[in-house]
């Protein structure tokens, strides 16, 4: 006899507001559409299905036209779980897809990894094992990663399903031993975690045949379930108390846990809860020889399971009609359903699923995982330890703490001010390097050649941009931080007057990726225009013909990525880097260095040559990287 599963939505870690809120009271279209997703929870927390999941379309239809990555994402989350429990599995299967990418834009991996891990129960119930266990273990895997543990324990239970399905019952119980360890802690598993962990235990009961502590547990399973009005919990310990009571042969026990487990499932219209009730009401009037009524329930569970595929429970219909019919010497009709029969156990035991399963678990690696999750149920363990030691440590230390506070505050006094000098002089050698006078004379020489020539135009133009990024450089060397608009801004008009002195010789390009908005992205001022100036002095001038300077800004993991490229001679083979940018490379690494310690942002730069043909340099690229985050 194959156990019913407990369906458990997993929404601890995604918290729907469960409060009414019967009227929509505001204009704002964000709002409604929030207070629409509150209506749908209270709808279902009301039993009203119906009336929640047009409540939800609406407010998916307004976070759509607002492009609300986060809200649509837990609209569609919602609506997948309620269509998959009504049976409409394909239609919720391709939701929870669309809902997992808008939360993954939305950056919410935590919400992202509990949909991930709700579409492998459905492959799970749809037989397809492999895509089932490699969805869960590689939401397990998102979930550690963002270093979120709640509800971590039904990860692991989950995962037990899969084995559980499979028979390999070694592996269930492992992981569900994992489970049940975290489950202590009430931050690793939610009250429906709980419960779903005493389900899969009365399993394990029942396949070693201790029927009295399999009906221990179920009855607690319904109790704690009956106390908290959690309908699912319930009519599913009363599926697997009808189990146990067949298993003991006392039928009209298990007919009356089964018909209440019935009315549950039809007022929550559960698809899957039904059809395992139908099924279990046809093995209960076949042990009391009641044969029409026994052949009407499998064949109402042959209906749903073919409606839904449901490989297991529709096994368990045929199987039923199977042997009704051979006792009614129905031989025609027994040979069709063993056939069937035969279909379905060999999709069940296919060898090649079997080594398929094997291949992603050992990808995944998940006895690590365990071990990595065991250490996070010592955490409280240990921080109540730290706690125990600090107060200790706090009146023990205090006398030498106000001792040693003085000489604290006087080094750090001292250390500021030396910060504060160093900084000085760097902010000067970078003004320095910014208004170098050749560049100054250069400059100026140009505008004047262009007002002798009676150029009017051309000189009143390079005039202003010389005011522009003299007034720039002055404004932004006292500035941490700019736009990097600003930035974009001054370094136009830093290549336009190198453009001025060296004509048709130099042309260039500063470009953004749309990925970045130039007025919310923040950075350190003309932070590569040291490395723009060693390409024009040692790549373009240098050039007998035409040179390029290309400056790019993207973004690249999280990161803002610059690159600076010249088409000149590169860096020759034996050059040293740090001879050919010297005194941009060294004020680079200082400014560099200050800004690791000031605001603790690593940057990451990297000198070479764009590329090589024929024993030929292509030119310079020099790369830096610095957190999007931190900027």
């Amino acid at each position: 006899m194959i156990r019913k599963n407990l369906i458990l939505i997993l929404l601890i870690s995604c918290p729907i507001y469960l409060f009414a809120n019967p009227e929509i009271k505001t204009t704002d279209t964000l709002e409604m559409a929030k207070e629409w997703f509150k209506k749908a929870a209270t709808f279902d927390d009301e039993g009203n299905i119906e009336k929640g999941n047009e409540a939800a379309r609406e407010a998916l239809r307004l976070a759509s036209a607002l492009k609300d990555h986060f809200l649509m994402g837990r609209c569609m989350n919602y609506l997948a779980i309620n269509l998959s429990a009504e049976g409409k599995r394909a239609e919720g299967i391709a939701l929870s897809y669309k809902a997992f990418d808008n939360l993954m834009l939305a950056g919410d991996t935590v919400r992202a990894a509990n949909v991930k891990i709700n579409l492998g129960m459905d492959y799970n119930n749809d037989g397809n094992y492999a895509e089932a266990l490699k969805l869960e273990l590689e939401a397990l895997e998102l979930r550690l990663q963002c270093g979120d543990s709640t509800n971590i324990a039904a990860y692991y239970q989950r995962i037990g399903e899969v084995y559980k399905e499979l028979g390999v019952r070694d592996k269930w119980k492992s992981s569900l031993e994992t489970a049940h360890r975290l489950s202590v802690n009430p931050k690793y598993a939610s009250f429906a975690t709980q419960i779903a962990i005493l389900n899969d235990f009365g399993g394990i009961y029942e396949a070693e045949k201790r029927y009295d502590e399999a009906v221990k547990v179920y009855f607690e399973m319904y109790s704690r379930s009956k106390e908290e009005e959690y309908l699912n919990g319930m009519a599913t310990a009363l599926n697997n108390l009808s189990t146990v009571y067949l298993s003991l042969k006392q039928a009209q026990k298990a007919l009356d846990a089964t018909l209440e487990a019935l009315q549950i499932h039809e007022k929550r219209n559960n698809i899957y809860g039904r059809l395992c009730a139908h099924n279990q009401l046809g093995e209960i009037y076949l042990s009391l020889q009641k044969i029409n009524l026994a052949n009407e329930n499998f064949a109402k569970g042959l209906k749903l399971s073919e409606d839904q595929e449901y490989v297991h429970e529709k096994k368990v219909s045929v199987d039923g009609l199977y042997r009704i019919a051979r006792q009614k010497s129905n031989w025609k009709e027994a040979l069709t359903y063993h056939e069937k029969l035969v279909q379905l156990k060999d999709s069940l035991q296919n060898i090649d699923l079997q080594e398929k399963l094997a291949d992603i678990e050992t990808k995944y690696q998940t006895e690590k995982k365990e071990q990595q999750i065991e250490l996070l149920n010592r955490e409280n363990e240990l921080k109540s330890s730290r706690l125990k030691f600090q107060k200790l440590a706090l009146w023990g230390g205090s006398l030498f703490f106000l001792i040693v506070a003085a000489f604290v505050y006087f080094g750090v006094r001292q250390k500021r001010k030396q910060q504060i000098i160093r900084q000085n002089e760097l902010e000067q050698k970078l003004l320095r390097s910014q208004m170098n006078p050749h560049f100054i004379f250069n400059s100026l020489g140009a505008i004047q050649n262009f007002m002798m020539k009676n150029d009017g135009r051309k000189a009143a133009f390079y005039l202003s941009s010389f005011s522009s990024l003299m007034r720039s450089i002055l404004k932004n060397s006292r500035e941490e931080l700019i736009t990097l608009q600003e930035e974009k801004q001054t370094l136009e008009n830093y290549l336009n007057l190198h453009q001025l002195r060296l004509g048709d010789r130099l042309s260039f390009s500063v470009t953004v990726s749309d990925e970045l908005d130039t007025e919310a992205i923040m950075l350190p001022p003309m932070l590569v225009q040291p490395f723009v100036e060693n390409a024009i002095l040692h790549g373009v001038e240098k050039l007998d013909k035409n040179g390029h300077v290309s400056i790019a800004f993207g973004k690249e993991n999280e990161q803002l990525k610059i690159t600076v490229t010249d088409n000149g001679k590169g860096i020759e083979k034996g050059e040293q880097k740090e001879n050919h940018v010297s005194y941009a490379l060294q004020i680079f690494k200082e400014r560099v260095a200050n800004l690791k310690k000031t605001s603790g942002t690593d940057i990451f730069y990297s000198i070479g040559n764009s590329g090589i043909v024929e024993n030929q340099n292509l030119g310079t690229l020099v790369t830096v990287k610095l957190p999007l985050k931190l900027i």
